[in-house]
């Protein structure tokens, strides 16, 4: 019974609001007649109409500003969920890039001179734009080895220098301590290394690597690829770079060549690490 009361008042609030304040007005305006003071009637019934519809006003206002309020707050919301959605499709979509590029660096792994691969992680590079040296989530507890090969699906990204049981250290081919014998692709007899210390030839490029032919009278020609030979510590067939440049030498010992690499050095993420199996032993 008393719930149903309380639900007919909420029902009829505002009519009873009404009704109220009409006595109010009306009892006043009685009470100043009674007085006889005419102009105190009209100010005060002027003053009491103006009081009540601020009121009105002022709670009208306030349903108002509560609305607008409340109306923020949901877009608040609803532009913070689009947000998430939006950071966590790119990541998906960066995941997927870097697993396709991680399935497409399968292919420089499962040739027979290359041992079971590891999957990881770059989690910290040195200072500057380019990866020179770098360290990767995954050690010797993983069957990373010093001299392990790493790449990723663009090619050859340089070898381990140094483990511990879950990280390990490597240095990427633009580091001068990584010599690298190369091919020129579909003339495996033309070869060549690659050597950054190389003192006669000056690049300051840092996103390109230098060497030589061991051909002085090689026909080598800018634009050319050129990919792992084999010897050396390298499976044949990793692919390198495209050939930028060729300078022949003065004495017509050496031809010189300027190579940019196939992998991008200033965007490394998720790399695969092996290591050659020694097919003489």
């Amino acid at each position: 019974m008393i719930n149903k009361w309380m639900k007919n008042i909420r029902k009829y609030k505002l009519i009873i609001i009404a009704v109220i304040v009409f006595l109010v007005l009306f009892i006043s305006l009685a009470t100043s007649m009674r007085n006889n003071k005419s102009g105190a009637v009209q100010k005060g019934g002027f003053n009491i109409i103006s009081s009540i519809s601020n009121k009105f006003v002022s709670i009208r206002d306030s349903f108002s500003g509560s609305a607008k309020q409340k109306e923020i707050e949901q877009l608040k919301a609803e532009n913070a969920k689009l947000k998430t959605q939006l950071i966590e499709n790119t990541i998906s979509s960066d995941n997927l890039k870097q697993l396709q590029a991680l399935q497409k660096s399968l292919k420089f792994v499962t040739d027979k001179n290359s041992s079971a691969f590891v999957s990881a992680d770059i989690v910290a590079k040195n200072s500057g734009n380019y990866y020179k040296t770098f360290t990767i989530s995954a050690g010797s507890a993983q069957g990373v080895k010093t001299d392990s090969i790493v790449v990723n699906g663009e090619g050859l990204v340089g070898r381990v220098y140094e483990i511990s049981k879950n990280y390990c250290k490597a240095i990427s081919i633009l580091d001068n301590r990584t010599p690298i014998s190369f091919e020129i692709v579909g003339r495996n007899n033309d070869t060549g290394m690659i050597m950054q210390n190389t003192k006669v030839v000056q690049i300051s490029d840092e996103s390109l690597v230098k060497g030589y032919m061991f051909d002085s009278n090689s026909p080598v020609k800018v634009g050319e690829m050129i990919t792992t030979s084999g010897l050396g510590l390298y499976p044949s067939g990793i692919p390198i770079g495209k050939i930028e440049q060729v300078i022949p030498d003065d004495k017509n010992i050496l031809k010189y060549v300027v190579v940019r690499p196939f992998v991008d050095f200033t965007n490394l993420n998720k790399v695969m690490i092996f290591n050659k199996i020694d097919t003489e032993s």
